[in-house]
């Protein structure tokens, strides 16, 4: 794709979500730290937009050996910054040497009203509604606080601002997509759980399905991939028995994904851009396993770990994980199909309790600021 033509589709689409032009300051606030096992977990609060603040959490190696790579995880429907994947595909990431960010996504844990998990408030469509009539889409919200995630990592002198990615599995892979078509300052990007073909432009949620189908209307998914190259590489990975996205069951999303993928290949440099599928596999956060930390090595560096090391990794099921510690799934994941089926890279990770990762004191729960319902009043 010609420059001034991916530079005026790259206006399009920004524009189509409604991404604001103007960026205010951060305002970055420290909420306490912790370390674990050569690790340092920071808690920060920092402002997305006017009236909009952000609880996140970073991952590191309590001692790095210089600037840092670093990764924005990106949560799912019904994810935040508390659920086990994040937890410990974070925890995994640092321990190779990674930066990882996590940030509650609006609507979710500490941006809900009653700091709610797994309630999914910017999904009805009474919500579509709001911020469609305001000129933004809850899409474009959710990738305008990613790319305010990369901000922050960028005002810190411990991180490289030239290996800076983003990873995520479900919705968290649709707005990686989207970051990685719209955000030049990515070199990697991992894409689980997600997949390119007509069928999401009918299939999904509203903040999916309708920016997928004005997506559609500007141009094909070779040129919306092809966006981020030359310089990102970005894997594909799936379950090739998701029945979450692919729910007609007759694998026509994967036999796109793989043909655009394939198409798009011609626009990056030899194995910058690929898929990988895992037979039988269903939803699972497949940016936590083998194949994907090698994907990081490559694409991003893992200071902590040579190539060799992470081949050799051995391997966990999250299902055992996550029972040995006491963690429970939620009843549409909870299957041996999906997240309980997830293997992951072991490195005898503990896990992290809710309590641990709170940014905000008891008071401010359900303050607008942090909220869906304050910033739909603000946009308004």
């Amino acid at each position: 794709m010609a420059k001034k033509t991916a530079d005026s589709l790259r206006k399009s689409l920004l524009q189509l979500l409604g991404i604001p032009e103007e960026r205010c300051e951060l305002a970055p606030e420290p909420r306490g730290q912790f370390d674990r096992d050569g690790l340092t977990v920071e808690k920060w609060l920092w402002t997305s937009e006017p009236g909009s603040r952000v609880p996140s959490v970073l991952y590191r190696p309590s001692q790095p050996p210089g600037p840092m790579p670093a990764v924005v995880l990106t949560c799912g429907h019904g994810g935040s910054k508390s659920q086990w994947s994040f937890t410990y595909i974070g925890q995994l990431y640092a321990r190779l040497g990674v930066a990882c960010l996590v940030l509650d996504p609006i609507g979710e844990e500490e941006r809900h009203l009653t700091g709610g998990l797994g309630t999914r408030a910017h999904d009805p469509e009474p919500v579509h509604l709001c911020a469609d009539n305001a000129g933004r889409l809850v899409m474009g919200k959710l990738v305008f606080d990613t790319m305010r995630g990369i901000d922050f990592l960028l005002e810190r002198a411990d991180i490289d601002p030239d290996r800076i990615g983003v990873a995520g599995n479900s919705l968290g892979g649709a707005k990686a997509t989207w970051m990685l078509g719209l955000d030049a300052r990515l070199k990697m990007g991992i894409v689980s759980g997600w997949g390119y073909g007509e069928h999401l432009t009918v299939h999904g949620k509203f903040c999916t399905r309708i920016p997928n189908q004005r997506l559609r209307a500007e141009c094909g998914w070779v040129d919306f991939l092809s966006l981020a190259a030359p310089d990102c590489a970005i894997l594909v990975m799936n379950g090739d028995a998701d029945v979450i996205i692919d729910d007609r069951g007759d694998g026509l999303i994967w036999d796109e994904t793989r043909e655009h993928v394939k198409a798009a290949a011609e626009h990056f440099p030899e194995g910058n851009v690929a898929c990988w599928f895992e037979p039988g596999g269903g939803h699972r956060p497949y940016h936590g396993h083998v194949i994907a930390l090698r994907w990081l090595n490559v694409h991003l560096g893992t200071p902590g770990y040579s190539a060799e090391q992470i081949r050799s990794l051995p391997t966990v099921n999250a299902g055992i994980w996550c029972d040995r510690n006491g963690i429970e799934f939620e009843k549409l994941y909870g299957t041996t199909l999906h997240q309980r089926g997830t293997t992951l890279a072991d490195l005898e990770l503990r896990a992290i309790q809710r309590d641990e990762l709170a940014c905000l004191h008891a008071h401010e729960v359900g303050d607008p600021q942090y909220t869906l319902e304050g910033w739909l009043d603000t946009i308004a």
